[in-house]
């Protein structure tokens, strides 16, 4: 079986999140990942934390993203799991999983943009979230990443 070299990478990730009614709320992540190449698709793994704004508690969860020129997949792993699927003008039914019960929710995805490289490459996407079957937010994600040398 073929090995898959592991390519160490900083990752920058912009995204923010408009609600109806409200201001919106932008996030910042700079963290280091691990770019693997296979056949025609980039697997981008990295570490996410997040505060739970009741406990105060940190909580991480892997982000895998499986990159193509067209197409992103993105597996959260941890206490909080999903998988989401972005296609241009596509609509994703999936599960967000949390400690307190499974959320069904939708990605519709109204832009993608993705320049990919194993030393570096960009990902852009602009998708409407539906939690439970009703619009909860739009969202954009600006991720760059580039090899570490």
């Amino acid at each position: 079986m073929e090995e898959k070299r592991k390519i160490p990478v900083m990752v920058n990730l912009a995204s923010l999140v408009s609600y109806e009614g409200t201001a919106d709320d932008p996030l910042q992540l700079v963290t280091m990942g691990r770019l693997t190449p296979w056949k025609d698709t980039l697997q981008l793994q990295y570490l996410e934390s997040m505060t739970d704004e009741v406990t105060g508690e940190v909580q991480e969860s892997e982000i895998q993203l499986l990159l193509k020129k067209d197409q992103v997949t993105m597996n959260r792993m941890g206490d909080y799991q999903n998988t989401m699927l972005f296609k241009r003008n596509k609509r994703y039914e999936t599960v967000y999983r949390t400690p307190f019960g499974e959320i069904p929710m939708a990605v519709h995805t109204r832009d993608i943009r993705c320049e990919l490289g194993q030393k570096a490459g960009k990902v852009y996407l602009k998708y409407e979230l539906s939690m439970q079957g009703a619009y909860a937010s739009t969202n954009e994600l600006s991720l760059e990443y580039w090899a570490q040398q």
